[in-house]
């Protein structure tokens, strides 16, 4: 912990360091006003942006670096190029120094040691530290004297203007960070949402399946019941109550997993969602997917309805099931589109999902509700994971109290039509 600790405040005098030797740089471009020695340098304009962005940063500490660093390089320029004499070089150094520590010692004061501190409060304080450390450099540099009105009118626009340009950098580039880290929160709330949808349906579907593997255990152990009056081995009929406890078994786990995903992506606490929202997470989602393999395949939504859906992992999953059946059939093509569109009916919504890819014959047709039926593999031959169209189709009509059609023609495209009952849109899930 000590190791640590020491690590960081190393760390940070490197910081400080570096800070100090760019605005030392930074100093040497400027121009001289008013008084010999009194200059307008790019260094005050920076001091206040890295002050902004490094609260951790003790003001005096990193002040007194520049105030050393600056008027080091200044001197050096001075004394190499001859422009003033010795005596005159240490006062400019001296007012330079000044400056700097002057600077350091308000900010401190006025805004680093305070609790509260807040963008006005940093620009009002800039403007006092610039103002008074130039005041008290023009006062080194003439002998405090040769004070006019003038002069500190000259100080204080020159201070304020340094301050708005410095105060609009460092504000506008917060803005700019926070905007970006406001879309990476966002892109990841479309992804948690995409996965709790895909998890709630497939979780949904092995809450079904659980009557199977009962059935199975069931059969497994009547069958041990039936062979116990056959002329058998009693190995053949161990091997049949065997597998009724490997199902068994089987089912504990399978419960198990159910019960962990269920607890992990519980959405009894989530709020309902606005359908407009889920249609834009859903297609915003899906449209970043798409981009490498299809580039030039466009999305749109025309919606008509709106409704709060207490409910929206699994019609997220019905949305996104259809438009990903849509765009996989574009597969091939140099363009397409896919069409999604919410019609209010009364009590019911119509979702319909039009694509104009290659289409479907009068087989497949007859085939694409059949539970494990597929048209879709990857390179390696394996079939494509989801939920498939027959689980969209049971969830369209237990969840919501729906049905789903579809009309397709071969070389023009598909449209899935999906009724759902509003009322049941607008109620929270059953338990």
């Amino acid at each position: 912990m000590f190791k640590q600790s020491r690590f960081f405040t190393h760390e940070r005098y490197q910081r400080i360091g570096l800070s100090a030797i760019c605005i030392a740089l930074a100093s040497q471009v400027n121009f001289q006003t008013y008084a010999p020695g009194f200059i307008v340098t790019l260094s005050v304009f920076i001091l206040p942006v890295i002050l902004y962005f490094n609260r951790d940063f003790n003001p005096i500490s990193l002040t007194v670096a520049v105030a050393v660093a600056s008027p080091v390089f200044r001197g050096i320029l001075l004394f190499i190029s001859h422009d003033v004499d010795s005596h005159d070089n240490v006062i400019y150094i001296l007012a330079d120094m000044a400056f700097y520590l002057c600077y350091g010692l308000i900010y401190y004061l006025l805004y680093w040691r305070r609790g509260q501190r807040s963008n006005t409060t940093f620009f009002l304080t800039i403007v006092l530290c610039d103002y008074v450390a130039n005041l008290l450099e023009v006062s080194l540099l003439t002998s405090f004297s040769h004070y006019t009105y003038q002069l500190f009118q000259i100080l204080f626009i020159t201070a304020l203007i340094r301050s708005l340009v410095s105060c609009l950098l460092a504000f506008l580039y917060h803005y700019f960070q926070l905007m970006l880290r406001q879309e990476n929160h966002e892109q990841r709330y479309y992804h948690f949402i995409w996965v709790a949808s895909a998890v709630n349906s497939e979780v949904y579907f092995m809450r079904k399946n659980i009557s199977e593997i009962e059935n199975v255990m069931k059969n497994a152990y009547l069958l041990n019941q039936d062979l116990q009056q056959e002329n058998v081995s009693e190995a053949e009929r161990d091997k049949a109550l065997q597998i009724a406890r490997d199902v068994h078994e089987i089912k504990k786990d399978y419960q198990n997993v159910i019960r962990g995903l269920g607890d992990y992506f519980n959405d009894d606490t989530d709020t309902a969602m606005q359908l407009a929202d889920i249609l834009k997470v859903t297609t915003d989602y899906i449209r970043e997917s798409i981009k490498p393999k299809f580039p030039n395949v466009t999305i749109e939504v025309h919606n008509h309805v709106d409704l709060m859906v207490p409910n929206h992992y699994y019609l997220v999953s019905i949305l996104s099931n259809l438009i990903f059946n849509s765009v996989d059939a574009m597969e091939g093509r140099p363009s397409g589109a896919v069409i999604v569109s919410v019609v209010d009916r009364g009590s019911d919504i119509l979702l319909n999902v039009s694509d104009n890819a290659s289409g479907m014959d009068a087989e497949t047709l007859a085939m694409i509700f059949q539970p494990g039926f597929t048209t879709k593999f990857n390179e390696n031959g394996d079939v494509y994971r989801g939920i498939g169209l027959s689980h969209v189709k049971i969830i369209a009509q237990e969840q919501f109290d729906g049905d789903i059609h579809v009309e397709s023609e071969l070389g023009k495209g598909t449209t899935f039509t999906v009724k759902l009952s509003k009322k049941r849109l607008e109620q929270e899930a059953d338990a």
